[in-house]
């Protein structure tokens, strides 16, 4: 198995880190950080030079604060969650934080990569958007695993997926320096594929996008433009196009896409519906 589970947990404090009505909290996380990493299947914590993420801000309100970790399997993440002094301090979690402020998200990243505080957020807001799926759920539920992977051209996956699309792919859209392709494997098997491509400064188009008819209806594509989006951004983009098919508007719609002008070689096709979308210009559901 060639990936490891992520866990984001955020919550919302009561009272400032140094207010003495959450003492107990403050006091007792050296106790539950070094149990979780004595834990069987731990891999890596989210931690500032404080030895735990309580100082790293993530979000505006300066009380929200983050647990960020990976995990060998899900099961792992629930023995160290549900035993130990770890149900101790769960148990006690409103006595310190707001009540409803909790929220999770899991997900599947390839082994030896480390999640970022970004993409914990776009997994967030994720399942905002979309609900629970392969590519972003919640504590309590679980789904086949779902890994995207950024890729080069010559990846074996990418080529067959892209045999089964029936495309040539140029090169020169997906990997130079501001393109970007990804594979997606579910359950060890690669179901989905996406690429894109600077048109200029600020744009980013996605060019090409297959899924495997038995991946369909579990929101692989949605789970591609997620990750296409933020290689985009990363590169500085501040819009995405793409073309699609009437039946996926509702999706994509529902995931911020709007209907533009065509553009390139969609000018003046009969077939070609156009939607755009803003990168970066709305803050996180959470922030």
């Amino acid at each position: 198995m060639n990936r490891h589970l992520a866990q984001l947990n955020i919550a919302t404090l009561r009272h400032p880190l140094d207010d003495p009505r959450i003492a107990d909290f403050t006091d007792a996380l050296p106790s539950v950080n070094a149990a979780g990493e004595e834990s069987a299947g731990y891999v890596w914590r989210l931690q500032s030079d404080s030895g735990d993420a309580t100082d790293i801000r993530v979000f505006d309100d300066p009380l929200i604060i983050v647990n960020l970790t990976l995990w060998q399997s899900l099961d792992a993440l629930k023995a160290f969650a549900y035993r130990g002094i770890h149900r101790d301090f769960f148990r006690r979690r409103a006595e310190w934080f707001v009540p409803g402020s909790t929220r999770t998200a899991l997900w599947w990243v390839p082994a030896g990569a480390l999640p970022t505080t970004d993409d914990a957020k776009r997994r967030l807001d994720f399942i905002d958007a979309m609900g629970s799926s392969p590519y972003a759920f919640e504590m309590g539920q679980n789904h086949a695993p779902l890994v995207v992977e950024r890729v080069g051209l010559d990846d074996p996956r990418a080529r067959q997926l892209l045999r089964e699309l029936d495309d040539d792919l140029d090169p020169r859209d997906v990997t130079d320096d501001a393109g970007c392709l990804v594979v997606v494997e579910l359950d060890d098997i690669p179901v989905g594929c996406g690429g894109c491509r600077p048109i200029n400064d600020t744009t980013a188009e996605i060019r090409r996008m297959f899924v495997a008819q038995t991946a369909r209806g579990l929101r692989v594509g949605t789970a591609i433009i997620a990750e296409l989006e933020a290689a985009a951004s990363g590169n500085g983009a501040l819009r995405m196009l793409l073309e699609t098919w009437p039946r996926q508007i509702p999706a994509l719609e529902k995931f911020g896409y709007r209907r533009c002008a065509p553009w390139d070689a969609s000018v003046g096709s009969a077939t070609s519906i156009c939607m755009e979308k803003p990168l970066g210009s709305e803050p996180s559901r959470l922030a």
